[in-house]
């Protein structure tokens, strides 16, 4: 038997497979005998490709290539001219508690920039849920800003036990034609959702750790004076406290997971202006101490340091402004309160004749836009007679 036979059992075998995953290293020649062994491992192959594909195949960590068919550019996508690529992409595909996906889904998460899902400003990693039944792949990504929620079908096609690829089955502008993935299994999955928030004496970092086995973390940060980003701390926890800045710098972070094998792919950049200035109240209306004489209504402003928004992160919510009659507090009784840059105000519509007016700020309620709150409630007080 010479290798043509063999390749023409496996060309029977194999609709779709690479090369170099089915390739024996020398060549038969005429005369030659193939032993025991070599036919083992022929049929061994053979069995790989035609046996039931099953959801534990893909669960692991995963290196991926990308490619679209585009004109337009994408953060993290290389122009190839007529489609766009982008490679060494991570992704993860965790199993629940269930035996199989459509039992439970089983969830997913990338590196940044995602191979399944195109985003333009900024590029983002991706999470979510997946189901395999019979050849489809079917994932439904995380609400985000730029896509919302999608969902999107591939055909899979297990190549061998290390390589697997997917082609987009539903149309979507927003989904790549091919994804090539090679196993991965020796380092631990990008960590997610990394964010980044200020307190008074530096920049607080947080994220997801979205593997099992990694030894820890690494943080690294690029200031806007610098080139690149540099390794800030190796740590095991998910959380990092950067003191080591100015007030007024601009710091870029990104995080990866790390085991003996080598380290993950990056997660998402997030930025934060270093702010330790807490806002202040520059002036109240009406004024503290101030005794009204006659009034309708009682119209209220403050004006703050610098501009200011609710925890929330909107400047059209109204912030909960407590204050108390003749010692009696009041939470309902304010209408439409409005935010414009450093400006709030509104109207008092339980007003009394004759009555103490004590009006509280909450720190907790409202921050300025780098997410800073004051350091302590502000209260003052004005009377009616």
């Amino acid at each position: 038997m010479n290798k043509l036979l063999v390749g023409i059992l496996l060309a029977f075998t194999c609709t779709s497979s690479y090369a170099d995953d089915l390739k024996i290293a020398d060549d038969f020649k005429s005369g030659d005998l193939v032993s025991a062994d070599t036919f083992n491992q022929i049929f061994d192959t053979i069995e790989k490709i035609n046996r039931t594909v099953v959801d534990s195949d893909l669960v692991g960590v995963w290196e991926c290539s990308a490619v679209h068919a585009s004109s337009d550019n994408y953060n993290g996508w290389t122009n190839k001219g007529l489609v766009y690529e982008l490679t060494g992409a991570q992704v993860n595909f965790t199993a629940s508690s269930a035996a199989t996906s459509l039992e439970s889904a089983y969830s997913y998460s990338t590196s940044s920039p995602t191979p399944f899902f195109r985003s333009s400003d900024p590029a983002e990693a991706g999470t979510g849920t997946y189901q395999f039944y019979k050849g489809l792949l079917v994932l439904k990504n995380t609400a985000t800003t730029n896509r919302g929620v999608a969902t999107v079908a591939w055909n899979l096609d297990i190549v061998s036990d290390t390589r697997f690829i997917l082609e987009k089955k539903n149309a979507s502008g927003n989904m790549p034609e091919l994804i090539v993935c090679d196993s991965e299994e020796a380092v631990p999955a990008s960590p997610t959702a990394p964010t980044a928030t200020n307190n008074k004496t530096g920049i607080n970092l947080a994220w997801t750790d979205a593997s099992s086995d990694e030894t820890g973390f690494k943080v690294y940060r690029k200031l806007s004076s610098e080139s690149e980003a540099k390794l800030i701390a190796t740590q095991a926890a998910v959380t990092y406290s950067d003191t080591d800045l100015t007030d007024g710098q601009t710091a870029y972070y990104h995080v990866t997971a790390y085991n003996d094998n080598g380290d993950s792919a990056k997660s998402k950049t997030v930025s934060r202006t270093a702010d330790f200035t807490p806002p202040t109240v520059l002036s109240v209306t009406p004024a503290a101490g101030l005794s009204l004489s006659s009034f309708i209504t009682i119209s209220v402003s403050f004006i703050f340091s610098e501009s200011m928004l609710l925890k929330s992160g909107s400047a059209t919510d109204v912030p909960l402004l407590t204050y108390k009659i003749n010692g009696v507090a009041y939470n309902a009784d304010i209408n439409v309160m409005t935010i414009s840059s450093n400006t709030v105000s509104g109207i008092l519509i339980n007003f009394q004749a004759s009555s103490s007016y004590e009006l509280t700020i909450r720190k907790e309620d409202i921050a300025d836009s780098s997410g800073l709150p004051m350091d302590s409630d502000y209260v003052w007080i004005f009377t009616t007679n």
